[in-house]
């Protein structure tokens, strides 16, 4: 089955709100391995969305899935990760605020810089990941900069405004998640993702791991983290079938 990570950079922007210290992401993320997540994912370097370092180091020492932190690539924030030494490091574009990039990182563009942080990452065990949108040439460039895995930016796909748009764009994820898996790359997905357009990502074979959280969040501060977490599982597990 598709592996979820849980992205907790809303849970943390919703502590942040209250300037106190709960809803904890550290808690979160402990709860929503128990209810199955396979991995956990926080950004750091995006202005305003309350993620702490103190949150990063516990949930080092903490999580029992794949850490996944998100960051852009500047020097300080890498120091940072290379510090802290999660399971995996996923290169984000720069943004000002916490609701998440809007668009992948154009790989090629900054072909020299990617290689220079994924090269640091991956002398030190960390494995690199890059968000990218589902395009063939950006998968590629990806693969030609040395990282283990793409994060295929699903926003465009989510947000579609008619039927025929949402198809093409779907048709250009498979596409590209295509294109990763025979190149060797981890193929993730996430961007936008929601609990009526997860069937569809996740009944791709060749996307291994989907990344939620803002609706997510959502939905746990009705319903609590663990069974948030469940009904999301059950969509994954229930899309009638591998594409």
């Amino acid at each position: 089955m598709t592996i979820l990570f849980v992205r907790l950079d809303h849970l943390a922007t919703l502590r942040q709100a209250g300037a106190v210290r709960d809803p904890d992401p550290v808690v979160a993320a402990a709860l929503a391995e128990l209810a199955g997540a396979g991995g956990i994912s926080i950004s750091v370097g995006r202005d305003r969305n309350g993620v702490q370092e103190r949150d990063l180091r516990m949930l080092r020492e903490t999580a029992r899935t794949v850490l996944n932190v998100c960051l852009p690539p500047q020097d300080e924030l890498v120091k940072l990760v290379l510090a802290i030494r999660p399971d995996l490091a996923t290169l984000i574009p720069e943004g000002r605020d916490a609701s998440g990039p809007e668009r992948g990182m154009d790989v090629e563009d900054r072909r020299a810089e990617i290689q220079r942080v994924a090269e640091a990452f991956k002398s030190t065990g960390i494995a690199t990941s890059i968000l990218v949108d589902p395009e063939p040439a950006q998968v590629k460039a990806a693969h030609r900069v040395g990282v283990a895995a793409v994060l295929l930016h699903t926003g465009r796909f989510c947000w579609a405004q008619s039927t025929s748009a949402q198809a093409a764009e779907f048709e250009r994820l498979v596409n590209a998640a295509k294109v990763g898996q025979k190149l060797g790359l981890a193929v993730h997905a996430g961007g936008g993702l929601g609990y009526q357009t997860l069937g569809h990502v996740g009944g791709v074979s060749e996307i291994e791991a989907v990344h939620v959280g803002h609706s997510l969040i959502a939905r746990a501060t009705l319903v609590g983290m663990g069974d948030a977490v469940r009904e999301i599982l059950r969509i994954l597990g229930g899309n009638g079938g591998r594409r």
